[in-house]
């Protein structure tokens, strides 16, 4: 997994930061500033989350049409330790860690993990996660996932979450 600053190579995440940043002049603006209209080509690859603690879960509230279609399922409504057993790359594990610190530092964060892919390769997936504040805490996050680079071919390339797994609770 490589922890990387800013993505500057990536143009959704960077217009996402530069947004983010536009809030609050860099300090952690709250949920209620968010307007899904001045960011709308970038919906469909965002997810808002909830932070929760005691013990510390991500709970995915809102996730776009295009993450959805690449984790083969609707994430909403799921935390996000729920996939942890299903996922043999690390990449839900890895997107926890930085969830958790998303969270504790109340800063932004950035990385990429490995997703496996049908022929047995990889897909490198760079992703990066902005706090929210709610009645004056960091208790949400938008984040935004890059497929490498391009969305439209990746979708039929990538294994998919086993969702319906969650959804039955096998």
């Amino acid at each position: 997994m490589v922890a990387t600053e800013e993505h500057d190579d990536i143009p959704s995440i960077q217009r996402l930061h530069t947004y983010w940043q536009s809030l609050a002049g860099g300090a952690v603006p709250d949920r209620s500033q968010i307007d899904p209209a001045a960011i709308k080509l970038l919906l469909p690859y965002i997810c808002i989350v909830d932070f929760e603690d005691n013990p510390f879960r991500v709970y995915y509230r809102l996730t776009g049409t295009k993450v959805d279609e690449f984790n083969g399922f609707n994430l909403t409504g799921t935390y996000l330790d729920q996939l942890l057993k299903d996922d043999s790359s690390g990449g839900a594990a890895h997107i926890q860690a930085y969830y958790r610190r998303c969270w504790e530092t109340s800063a932004p964060c950035f990385s990429s993990y490995p997703w496996p892919t049908r022929s047995g390769g990889h897909l490198s997936v760079k992703f990066a996660m902005f706090p929210l504040k709610v009645a004056g805490a960091t208790r949400q996050a938008i984040a935004i996932e890059d497929w490498e680079y391009s969305f439209e071919p990746i979708a039929t390339e990538a294994v998919p979450l086993p969702g319906d797994k969650l959804k039955t609770g096998d």
